[in-house]
């Protein structure tokens, strides 16, 4: 049956099921009646005992999304499936989410329950044109799997500096190890295949469709559509200078210190950090020693001279600088942060200047934060994450800038994340959110400046602090004119 007879199929379907009637019936199930027929059994698991929801369910980096039970799980392999199963929700008014890699933590955003979940993970072709240097993959696989796999043409995409990350990471941005040299991993997209809320299959580039394009460069995941092929310009790479260099707790503020003037003033684009903070559920005795300090230092080249010399001369407990291939880079030993890939998580995010003394007060007040609610986390982090002034430039010269319009640098954003204790009841838990998000936002956020959407939460509203927010209005509202995807999944407010 072909695609066009199959979508009416299943208008007709919706239409003359009883239960049809959004007031009065559980229309997750319909949706996926709907979806075993047209797409068959072998791409839709109902059962909660099939292995394949039991896996889709359960893997995500918060694992609260996993308490939620989807009506069933659709696992497309193609743009058309994907086509076919938009069509179907929205004949039936079910609920839905899109899922790649679970990386996001908020609710909602690739979790649902009691409607359908999309799950991504059989779209992973890749593919790479010497010709062209343009790297083609579809949403399916983590960095880490692209990286590993354009390493063989000694070339790599630009995503996130963890490998477990799915692709939707790319839609929000992306913060690269690179992006001081080319731009956020969204600068570096030339063609994004779509399927539209209204199930039509769209290819979008700086022509055609460049409205579209421009809000799927840095202004989320599934607010316009479904992306489910990228094709993005690909960077040469060989080997790195790059570890991670380990203090403890005495050398906190001069680490600080030390980031701050990497910040303000690193000459060297091929040079870049993060730098991470860690709180750790042990007692500090008031003298900072729940805390660690892990610093990744990437060199893209053999020989860094002194550029991270700051770093290196403050006494550190390990120092782990090596020569490495771009995939080690990513996979560099980080003991401390195994256990964020998966757990009761939530992410925040910050945005400030340099110039001032934003680097240290944030800090001091994220420390006193930590130190008052002992017994309440399981692990936290601070994250320095800079902004420099190439990064900028490169992002604005390709394709007119992302959907951020990235204001000059350098400054950075802070991510902040929070791993409650598993188990903690709900009153609990809740007002140790409540207490966080009241910690980020006495932090304040400096005027003018974009607030990261791979590092927000709901409640901020990232898109609001764009300079195109009213641009990315216009668009949302074009392909999205009836607010389905607003209304029936999760996802960056609109109002």
């Amino acid at each position: 049956m072909s695609t066009a007879l199959t979508l009416l199929a299943i208008q007709l379907i919706s239409c003359i099921v009883p239960t049809c009637n959004a007031a009065a019936a559980d229309s997750g199930p319909v949706a996926c009646t709907h979806l075993t027929s047209s797409l068959g059994a072998s791409k839709v698991a109902v059962s909660p005992l099939d292995l394949r929801y039991i896996a889709s369910r359960g893997d995500y980096w918060n694992a609260r999304q996993s308490n939620y039970h989807p009506s069933c799980i659709v696992y497309p392999a193609s743009a058309q499936d994907v086509s076919i199963a938009v069509q179907a929700i929205r004949a039936s008014g079910s609920r839905f989410a899109v899922k790649a890699g679970g990386h996001n933590t908020n609710n909602f955003f690739s979790s649902v329950d009691r409607g359908v979940l999309i799950d991504l993970g059989s779209l992973n072709a890749k593919s790479y044109d010497a010709s062209t240097t343009l790297a083609t993959y579809e949403p399916g696989s983590t960095y880490g799997e692209l990286y590993d796999y354009y390493a063989q043409f000694d070339r790599t995409i630009l995503g996130p500096t963890l490998a477990g990350v799915g692709t939707g990471a790319g839609l929000g941005g992306g913060l690269s190890y690179l992006s001081p040299q080319y731009g956020m991993a969204c600068d570096d997209f030339r063609e994004l295949e779509v399927v539209l809320p209204s199930g039509e299959i769209v290819t979008a580039s700086a022509e055609p469709y460049p409205d579209l394009f421009f809000g799927l460069r840095g202004g989320g995941g599934n607010a316009y559509g479904i992306v489910t092929k990228y094709t993005v310009q690909s960077r040469p790479v060989s080997k790195f200078a790059a570890g991670n260099v380990i203090y403890v707790f005495e050398q906190s503020d001069a680490v600080a210190h030390a980031i701050r003037n990497f910040m303000q003033y690193n000459p060297d684009p091929k040079a870049s950090i993060v730098a991470t903070y860690i709180k750790l559920p042990t007692p500090g005795l008031g003298l900072n020693l729940d805390e660690a300090i892990l610093l990744f230092l990437v060199y893209d080249g053999l020989d860094p001279g002194d550029i991270f010399g700051n770093f290196t001369s403050i006494p550190y407990l390990l120092n782990t600088m090596a020569i490495r291939n771009y995939p080690e880079v990513i996979n560099m030993p980080v003991p401390f942060l195994a256990q964020l890939t998966r757990g009761d998580n939530t992410f925040r995010v910050g945005v400030h200047r340099v110039n001032d003394n934003s680097y240290q007060t944030t800090l001091n007040q994220w420390r006193e934060w930590a130190e008052a609610h002992k017994g309440s986390y399981a692990l936290l982090s601070f994250n320095f994450e800079p902004v420099p002034q190439s990064l900028t430039d490169a992002s604005n010269s390709q394709n007119g800038g992302n959907a951020m319009q990235m204001p000059d640098g350098p400054w950075f954003w802070i991510s902040y994340i929070l791993e409650t204790l598993p188990g903690l009841p709900q009153v609990e838990y809740e007002a140790v959110q409540d207490s966080f998000r009241e910690m980020v936002e006495a932090s304040g956020n400096a005027d003018g400046l974009p607030l990261f959407i791979n590092d927000a939460s709901t409640d901020q509203n990232p898109l609001s602090t764009f300079s195109t927010f009213a641009r990315l209005q216009q668009i949302k509202h074009k392909y999205d004119p009836d607010n389905f995807f607003a209304e029936k999944t999760g996802g960056w407010s609109f109002t």
